[in-house]
């Protein structure tokens, strides 16, 4: 992802955040995006005829929402895992008294080394926050559990001072805001305690040479400088600017930008959370910028709101709005886990500069052209109705699984696929299922359409040129001949060859699909005959077919259907299959075991479709 990128996106909310004070830039809002509530410890400043006395007075609430700026009063600042917050205030979970005396000890702590008159009034604070120590756990505690589910998620804790009928928050306080500037510029240059940081060398974002370097400024932790080989040098960190040389001029836009993606251009793509970050080709369309970032932010607002239902059926929305913009600009996406405590993220995936139009191919108009195929119209059954099966990347995350991401990359660059890699995983979710199904202790998705899927899995990397076919195979239509009384539709074979013949494009293919029509057929007579079983299945060896077991398979099948009804039943499909199967049988070692079986049972799970009066292809 670049570093330039995401300082242009802070530049844009510096450019917004004019008029605030350098220590408003490093505040955060505790809970973005959420409205939220902070729980405020009282402290009240007397004047008893000259002498000052503090009492604590109880709890105070505040609501904030949303869009509320005010959060600032409340001087937030993440701090670490260890350590805690950076200023008092801090995020409320039970058990209570762990907050409690984290303040108690290291907050406090962190303002009492200071020097100056507001110093002394802290400690002033502290002596009425030790004498009262048990009341407030008790308080807190009491407030903690009547809240609801949501509310507790969305807590905070913090200081309110009185005097004189004023209130005072820890903004109003500089020795509150000094620990802030401090805190956010100290950890671009410092690192457990060692600092890496030089003078006069060239920027990583600017590409110029500027004044101060420091060497931790990276706005995602893509390395740590605790792990050999990622620090130059020899390991020592005093040197790591060396790795990720940024000035200290790109810091606070670098920090912006890295906050304001993480708030509002991150997302969830089938199941992978990911940052996705635009920048102008032309460098200087500042205009452009602003309006695609305003579109994105917009469309990821609405996701968040949705419920999980909603977002599941649309997780290629955000994807698709780019896909109708212009290529005035192109994009970078990271795919990631984060660790929680340390915020390091783990890049599972990276694509750098994909250009709108790309989606537009991967998102819209390849899907559009697959969509129209009749073999995924009425395809599946949701609640009892019928509906169209329609392309989305959710297809390529059924069959590849833990590999979707390796997919997605080859999708989103183009990069060629092994066809052997392809069936392997698309016979691997067949076997699955079909597995499952047997047990039928939980509903699992039919074989048909596993099989629709599959085939629409690989018309779309067909049209994407990820996988090769055989461009210019001509299907050559087998004369319907059908006499009266026929129960193979052979004018439906055909047509279904000519509509598919990208995926089915040669003649071994089309002989191997038309043994897999045969033993369905196979499979409804037994069923008519035997109350509902089909013996023969056990022949098919869980479908982990070869050459040699489909040709005594089909050699069985035939002389199965001989024995229930007559030599020349399904005469048709039976002559299909001499021309295209025996008569190419020597090539079926050209295709691996895993393509040949999913031919197979494409033709299986397809067969009604060829069989007159059955028409109920779900």
């Amino acid at each position: 992802m670049q570093d330039r990128a995401i300082a242009e996106i802070g530049a844009l909310q510096l450019k917004r955040m004019q008029g605030l004070a350098p220590v408003d830039l490093y505040i955060e809002n505790m809970f973005p995006g959420k409205d939220w509530q902070m729980l405020l410890l009282i402290f009240e400043i007397i004047d008893n005829n000259g002498v000052l006395q503090c009492e604590y007075k109880g709890i105070d609430i505040e609501r904030v929402g949303q869009e509320n700026t005010d959060y600032r009063k409340y001087a937030y600042r993440k701090g670490s895992s260890r350590g805690g917050d950076v200023t008092f205030t801090t995020k409320l979970s039970l058990p209570v008294y762990k907050k409690i005396n984290n303040i108690q000890i290291a907050q406090f702590n962190k303002v009492l080394v200071k020097e100056g008159v507001e110093v002394e009034f802290f400690r002033f604070i502290k002596d009425s926050f030790n004498r009262n120590i048990d009341i407030i756990k008790e308080e807190l505690e009491d407030l903690f559990k009547n809240f609801d589910k949501k509310q507790r998620v969305t807590t905070g804790i913090s200081f309110k001072f009185l005097k004189n009928g004023e209130r005072k928050y820890l903004h109003d306080f500089e020795i509150i805001k000094e620990i802030i500037l401090e805190s956010g510029s100290e950890t671009m240059y410092t690192h457990t305690g060692t600092d890496s940081r030089t003078r006069n060398k060239i920027c990583s974002v600017t590409g110029k040479e500027e004044e101060d370097i420091y060497g931790f400024a990276a706005p995602y932790k893509y390395s740590s400088p605790d792990k050999p080989g990622f620090i130059s040098g020899f390991f020592d960190k005093k040197k790591n600017w060396r790795n990720y040389p940024i000035s200290s001029k790109e810091t606070l836009k670098l920090e912006l930008g890295r906050k304001f993606i993480k708030q509002n251009l991150t997302g969830y793509f089938y199941g992978y959370e990911y940052y996705i970050v635009p920048h102008p080709i032309i460098k200087t369309d500042i205009n452009r910028l602003e309006t695609i970032i305003k579109r994105l932010k917009t469309a990821f607002d609405i996701e968040k709101q949705e419920s999980k239902e909603k977002k599941r059926r649309a997780e290629d929305r955000i994807q698709k709005i780019i896909a109708e913009e212009e290529n005035y600009f192109n994009l970078d996406l990271l795919f990631f886990k984060e660790d929680k405590k340390t915020q390091a993220i783990s890049i599972l995936l990276m694509l750098e500069e994909i250009l709108p139009s790309r989606f537009r191919t991967l998102f819209i108009d390849v899907p559009d052209r697959i969509n129209k195929n009749l073999l995924f119209k009425d395809a599946i059954t949701i609640k009892k109705e019928t509906n169209d099966l329609r392309f989305s990347f959710r297809i390529l995350n059924l069959f590849f699984d833990k590999y979707f991401l390796l997919i997605v990359q080859k999708v989103f660059l183009g990069n060629t696929l092994s066809i052997n890699y392809v069936f392997e995983y698309i016979m691997k979710l067949y076997r699955k299922n079909y597995n499952e199904a047997k047990s039928a202790d939980k509903w699992v998705e039919p074989g048909i359409w596993t099989v629709k899927k599959a085939i629409m899995l690989i018309l779309y990397l067909q049209e994407l040129e990820i996988i090769t076919y055989n461009k210019n195979y001509n299907f050559m239509e087998t004369e319907d001949v059908a006499k009266k009384g026929s129960a193979f539709n052979t004018e439906g074979f055909n047509r279904f060859i000519i509509e598919n013949k990208s995926f089915l494009d040669s003649n071994i293919k089309i002989g191997i699909f038309a043994v897999g029509v045969l033993v369905r057929f196979l499979f409804d007579i037994q069923a008519a005959n035997l109350g509902g079983n089909t013996p023969f299945e056990n022949k098919l060896r869980g479908y982990k077919l070869n050459p040699d077991l489909l040709k005594h398979i089909y050699t069985d099948a035939l002389s199965k259907i001989e024995a229930y009804q007559s030599f020349y039943a399904y005469q048709e499909l039976r002559q299909i299959i001499n021309n295209y199967f025996l008569v190419n049988s020597n090539k079926l070692n050209e295709l691996s075991n895993s393509e040949l079986s999913f031919y197979f049972v494409a033709g299986l799970e397809l067969g009604k479709t060829f069989k007159y009066g059955k028409e109920d292809n779900n």
